[in-house]
């Protein structure tokens, strides 16, 4: 059995969750300064193209998707 090696109080979760959330938002930050950045330097149809890409390209990776085979269930 796979027992923690510490158990944690709550006043510890949450200032972990609250420093997760804190730092989220700093990476979110950071990119949307990467992003506006990127504008600048590139113009913004050739940025456009490659955030469309990427997307979709996230879309196809993480998504799924259906596989022709299966059936539709509702």
């Amino acid at each position: 059995m796979n027992l923690p090696d510490k158990i944690y109080t709550k006043k510890e979760v949450e200032r972990a969750k609250d420093t997760a959330q804190v730092v989220g938002w700093l990476q979110g930050a950071g990119v949307v300064v990467g992003g506006l950045v990127l504008w600048n330097l590139l113009g913004w149809i050739p940025l456009l193209i490659v955030v469309v890409a990427v997307g979709w390209l996230m879309v196809k990776l993480l998504g799924g998707g259906r596989h022709k085979d299966e059936e539709v269930k509702e």
